[in-house]
């Protein structure tokens, strides 16, 4: 502290001086003062240049915001107060852990990152088709949970599996050959199958996808009590259903399979059609 001395020399009585914070500058400080500044007239105006005004993004309110801080707030205190409350936690559908959401997200997650990175989207080939399709993270974590197999046949092929009855005719093609193509309820040609031989003595129906994919072949077998049965086992040699003939109890004739990607039983009856007086094989 320095006392303040007047031009002529004289001691100027309860003055004194102090250094400014910002600069080390003397400021000139009464005693009687009860609160003195710290800072010189210069640098308060040094400061007081530093800070400038922005708009909220949200509401347009005014922000005071200084130059130097390094991430200056986009929001006012009321709109950071309304997003914070926007936010709420829910389970995640494949552990049961927590994910943050918000409701203004059009669709929030159902998995957390910890079971997206463990189920990353796999790429499989097509059974009917061939076709390369994705099996995505939400699929493969319910198949797991329900205890399902994994899809094999793309969604495409999917779709024209889903519109029964399923229809089999006896048709040409175009070098007059027998085949017999099944359709689907919409008239959407599923696969057709012809009449081939391997081995000497190894009979079979072959059947292919629109593709022209062989998707499998069907074999006549003898079962016990001459209980024949047609079995039909896709290119991996894995049976994929088995088929008998059956009567039910009012004389009707109609074959029952078992198995194929449904899991599910199907009869298939022989039906005549109204339009052109043909036959053909109706499978539900």
């Amino acid at each position: 502290m320095t006392m303040v001395v007047a031009s002529r020399g004289e001691v100027m009585a309860g003055w004194y001086t102090v250094s400014c914070s910002d600069c080390g500058g003397e400021i000139p400080v009464h005693e009687g003062w009860s609160n003195p500044p710290s800072i010189c007239g210069s640098c308060k105006e040094k400061r007081k240049n530093m800070w400038y005004d922005k708009s909220c993004e949200s509401c347009s309110a005014t922000l005071r915001v200084h130059k130097e801080w390094n991430n200056p707030p986009r929001f006012c205190a009321s709109c950071k107060e309304s997003q914070k409350a926007k936010w709420y936690e829910k389970p995640c559908e494949g552990c049961g852990g927590t994910i943050h959401a918000n409701r203004d997200w059009d669709h929030p997650p159902v998995f957390c990152q910890e079971c997206k990175q463990r189920n990353q989207p796999q790429y499989k080939p097509c059974s009917h088709c061939g076709a390369t399709f994705t099996i995505p993270t939400g699929t493969l974590i319910n198949c797991k949970k329900q205890g399902w197999d994994l899809p094999n046949r793309c969604k495409d092929c999917r779709e024209l599996f889903k519109f029964k009855p399923f229809r089999t005719a006896r048709e040409t093609d175009l070098l007059n050959n027998v085949v017999w193509r099944t359709y689907n309820s919409r008239g959407q040609l599923i696969s057709e199958s012809r009449d081939t031989e391997g081995l000497p003595g190894d009979r079979y129906r072959e059947h292919r996808s629109p593709s022209g994919q062989v998707i499998g072949r069907t074999r006549q077998h003898e079962g016990v009590f001459n209980h024949n049965y047609r079995e039909t086992s896709g290119t991996d040699g894995r049976v994929k259903s088995t088929s008998r003939d059956k009567e039910g109890p009012f004389g009707d004739r109609y074959s029952e399979s078992t198995g194929g990607s449904s899991g599910e039983t199907h009869q298939t009856r022989t039906r005549d059609n109204l339009f052109n007086g043909k036959k053909h094989r109706e499978t539900w």
